[in-house]
């Protein structure tokens, strides 16, 4: 027994041991294996592989990788019921109108037509205008259903049978437009919902209508004959549209933003092979925009909230139609791809990379990582140096709300750092540094990284060089820079990818005035340039006196570059500005400084901001008309015929509820107390003033000086700023203005003593205002503590009078007509636009007036109570000594201009006289 015992005992321990090694072996494969896998998948030597230690299960903190386990995001779902709770800051106009243009294209010119203009006149919210749109060969049927429309708003528009008939639509001076095509007739209710909904801010940026397409093709059988779409609304549901749904293509009736419609410039319809209208307008206002087509839920109870009211009892085509179109013509298969990845295919999410080497800037910088993990366009991650630097995965996750903050948390692993390194050790620790870093960037493939720049610092000197190895944008901050861009989860990730992008020069322009310049410059060395480099020009006239030149030369600047230019003939203020700065590429941007102002410290972080907002966003197309943006809060405006006059837009806010109170505005005046200038525009400006200077005969002769409708732009003499004001009116182009509390700015004037100022110098605290030196204060004065939306921004005329972009643009090419006979019109005698809106003036190469046989545009009797001017005067000065007597100060004396001849006021016909619905401007005061 006890030998059989043995044997058996013996076995047992053999069997064991051989199932011990036998396991183990087997672990060792698979680990084996799975670092294979690694190497084979992530593309790089099995002996350079470093693996970044990730957050484990068991910590139950942060997902170590977001994109992973991530929904793809639901587009908004709203009921007719829920539509109507969400707030909305729509108002009609004071004339009961609501601010849409309709435009109908007309399957015929009878029932159906007469059946949709009696459909939009019995809107509970009444349209603006109403546009029938015709051929030549339709004209005369159509002239009959306007006649017995028996409306003023109800007009014509003819189009070429080649030329799409939707883009009259750009031609209107309405906030919105709305497109009805294919005999749709809308409900009573159906204008009111969808300009409700256009005022919300789940809605204000969408492409609306009744009629929709989801096409639920994928990218292997997009050129299959057959395609699989979804139809709303539901034919089996009698035209019921139960919830709001995202969409890829809107058929029949759009409703949008009127200025949304530039977009089309940048792919005209006829590069596109001529794709249907529900095709090209749907996708081009996605794909450049980023504007969503949404088909709007309605009431099934009520028929007046419908889209098309036949649809109760004749279920829609355009799916049919749709689905023909398509197997028909293969021309607008690429254009379905690109739109049809709004709805059925999930974009992977753009990933933003923090690096943190201590528990320092771990607390100064989770607050922003937090902010950031809530966008839902963005994947955050952050890299913590690692136990022996102070700052492991552990210690950062103990900083960080148990809620609210869904970041990659990843640990590079460190070396430890003696207090005072050898310069040898430092060398090896940045090059630890670098490779780890390196290595997680070619993991994550962030879109940007962000990181702190200490000095002398070994973690920041590694990440440099992983940074330019990897060629990933980076926003590279200095600690003290943090509670300055407290807004950088506001910006758009194609705006953080382009932080490096914009170069912004300073441009002080001086004469003979060394304390005035010397305060400036002080001013200028106290901001915050946010690591940027920054140059400085001082730009010094012929009369600049030695002190002044003494101090420019000795001046220290150590935010970058220093030029001096020094001109050797006078030139005036005038050119002193213009000559100031000529942009070489569209990102460069000036701030231009006469000497008697002072900025705040805050400038630069105000102008980067926006420019990072409105120049560098998805849809950054849209602000193509804004050409700066100002540093100094208007106190007057001076383009009113009875003078200058108290301006503060409190007053219009606060009687307009859409609009808050403290909200930036664009204005149609440039200020040159302080602003930053866009490269187009100036380069356009340069032009503009070679061509008014060509129009001098050097000593002899006169310069003829526009004067803008029903304003006092000549006042400035022959001032930068006048001629400024001519070319802006013309092109309907807006500056973005601050609004603080009590006119709070980032630069102030002193209207220091000079040749234009000595009559004024007791009105010099009147212009003055407050600085901003707060940091939190300038977030929490902006609605929602961020810059608004382009589209929530008030838009006030050369009168400070609320407008819309459309109507400045209107009112511009009005005058832009009758100033230049050059223009070339088709056949009906209208202006060709595209392509010429920039010529302002007749060509050199051509005399003044017209050398084709088109007609000039027909002069008709104006009312009296619309009469405007435009006032040609001849004076004798010499150009290069003219100055700018301006109630905006100046460093330069202006010789008195001697009159040769009087004044000649011409009548100019049919330029619109600015809105007064709200005055924004109390009744004027002698300053």
């Amino acid at each position: 027994m006890n030998k059989s015992y043995s044997i058996r005992h013996l076995a047992t321990r053999m069997i064991r041991t051989m199932s011990s090694r036998l396991a183990l072996g087997l672990i060792i494969i698979v680990i084996a294996l799975l670092s294979f896998s690694s190497v084979l998948f992530s593309g790089t030597p099995y002996n350079d592989v470093y693996y970044p230690d990730l957050l484990s299960p068991s910590d139950q903190i942060y997902n170590p990788d977001p994109l992973a386990e991530l929904e793809p995001r639901k587009p908004l779902r709203h009921s007719y019921q829920e539509l109507y709770r969400l707030p909305s800051k729509f108002m009609l106009n004071e004339d009961g109108r609501a601010p849409v243009t309709v435009i109908i294209h007309p399957e015929d010119y009878g029932t159906g037509l007469a059946g949709q203009i009696t459909a939009m006149l019995a809107q509970t919210d009444q349209p603006q205008a109403i546009w029938i749109t015709t051929t030549e060969e339709t004209v005369s049927e159509a002239q009959e259903a306007v006649r017995l429309a028996m409306d003023e708003r109800v007009s014509m528009r003819i189009v070429d049978k080649q030329d799409p008939w939707f883009h009259v639509a750009r031609q209107a001076s309405s906030e919105f437009f709305l497109l009805m095509e294919n005999g749709v007739l809308p409900g009573s209710h159906y204008l009111g919902t969808v300009l409700r909904l256009a005022h919300t801010p789940e809605y204000s940026r969408a492409l609306l209508g009744s009629h929709g397409t989801v096409l639920t093709t994928t990218p292997e059988n997009v050129l299959d004959s057959d395609l699989d779409i979804k139809c709303l609304p539901h034919t089996d549901s009698h035209g019921q549209v139960r919830a709001t749904e995202t969409v890829d293509v809107l058929s029949d009736i759009w409703f949008g933003r009127t200025e949304a419609l530039e977009l089309m410039s940048l792919e005209p319809w006829s590069t596109t092979g001529k794709v249907p209208l529900s095709i090209y307008l749907s996708t081009l206002l996605r794909y450049y925009g980023a504007i969503q087509s949404i088909v709007v839920a309605n009431d099934p109870r009520n028929l007046a909230t419908w889209g098309d009211t036949r649809t109760k009892n004749e279920p829609p085509t355009f799916c049919t139609k749709v689905q023909k179109l398509y197997k028909e013509s293969s021309t607008w298969h690429s254009w379905i791809e690109r739109g049809r990845a709004l709805v059925s295919q999930h974009e992977r999410l753009s990933s933003l990379v923090v690096f943190l080497s201590s528990m320092e800037e771990a607390i100064l910088v989770k607050d922003l990582i937090c902010r950031w993990s809530l966008s839902p366009d963005l994947s955050v991650h952050v890299a913590v140096a690692g136990t022996h630097r102070g700052l492991g995965r552990k210690e950062f996750a103990h900083l960080l709300p148990s809620e609210g903050c869904h970041v990659g948390v990843y640990d590079l692993k460190l070396s430890y750092s003696p207090r005072n390194p050898t310069e040898l050790e430092s060398a090896r620790l940045a090059a630890e540094v670098s490779v780890n870093t390196f290595h997680l960037i070619s993991s994550l493939r962030p879109k940007v990284l962000f990181y702190l720049q200490e000095p002398s610092s070994v973690f920041s000197e590694g990440l440099d060089v992983a940074k330019a190895r990897s060629k990933t944008p980076a926003i590279v901050l200095k600690p003290e820079d943090i509670e300055h861009v407290r807004w950088l989860p506001d910006l758009s990730i194609k705006a953080l990818e382009n932080w490096n992008t914009p170069q912004v020069k300073l441009v002080v322009i001086t004469n003979n005035r060394p304390g005035s310049c010397i305060r400036l410059l002080r001013s200028l060395t106290h901001a915050h340039y946010l690591n940027d480099q920054v140059s400085l020009t001082l730009n010094m006239d012929a009369e600049a006196d030695r002190v002044t030149i003494q101090m420019a030369g000795s001046f220290q600047w150590s935010f970058g570059e220093k030029f001096m230019r020094h001109r050797v003939r006078r030139g005036g203020l005038m050119l002193a500005v213009v000559e100031a700065w000529y942009p070489q590429g569209n990102h460069e941007y000036a701030v231009l400084l006469e000497d008697d102002v002072e900025v705040s410290p805050l400038f630069y972080t105000w102008i980067k901001y926006n420019i990072l907002r409105y120049r560098y966003s998805a849809d950054s197309h849209l602000y193509q008309r804004m050409f700066g943006v100002s540093m100094y809060s208007q106190k007057f405006v001076e383009t009113h015929l009875a003078g200058r006059a108290p301006f503060n837009p409190e007053d219009i806010f606060i009687e307009t509820p859409e609009y808050e109170l403290r909200t930036p505005f664009l204005l149609q005046l440039p200020c040159s107390w302080g602003a930053v200038y866009f490269p187009e525009h100036w380069r356009e400006f340069h032009e503009y003033v070679a061509d008014r200077l060509l129009d001098i005969e050097w000593n002899k002769t006169s310069l003829q000086s526009v004067q803008i409708p029903n304003s006092r732009t000549n006042r400035w003499s022959n001032s930068w700023k006048k001629l400024f004001i001519e070319m802006i009116y013309m092109r309907g182009y807006v500056m973005l203005y601050p609004n603080f509390f009590n006119f709070t700015s980032f630069s102030t004037n002193h209207l220091e003593w000079g040749t234009h100022t000595k009559q004024q110098r007791n009105s010099a605290g009147t212009f003055l205002v407050p600085l901003m030196t707060d940091s939190e204060r300038l977030l929490d004065d902006l609605p929602n503590r961020r810059l608004p939306d382009w589209d929530s921004l008030p838009v006030l005329d050369l009168w400070a009078n609320l407008a819309t972009s459309a109507e400045l643009i209107k009112r511009g090419r009005a005058l832009q007509e009758q100033l230049n006979p050059c223009l070339l019109r088709n056949s009906r005698n209208e202006v060709i636009w595209e392509g010429q809106e920039k010529d302002l003036k007749c060509a050199k190469t051509q005399p003044y007036y017209s050398t084709h046989t088109t007609p000039l545009p027909k002069t008709t009797a104006t009312p009296a109570t619309a009469i405007e001017s435009i006032s040609i005067s001849a004076m004798s000065v010499d150009p290069l000594n003219a100055g700018s007597p301006t109630a905006y100060g100046g460093s330069y004396a202006t010789p008195q201009p001697t009159p040769v001849a009087a004044p000649i006021d011409i009548v100019a016909n049919g330029l619109p006289l600015p809105s007064n619905r709200r005055s924004a401007v109390p009744s004027p005061t002698a300053v």
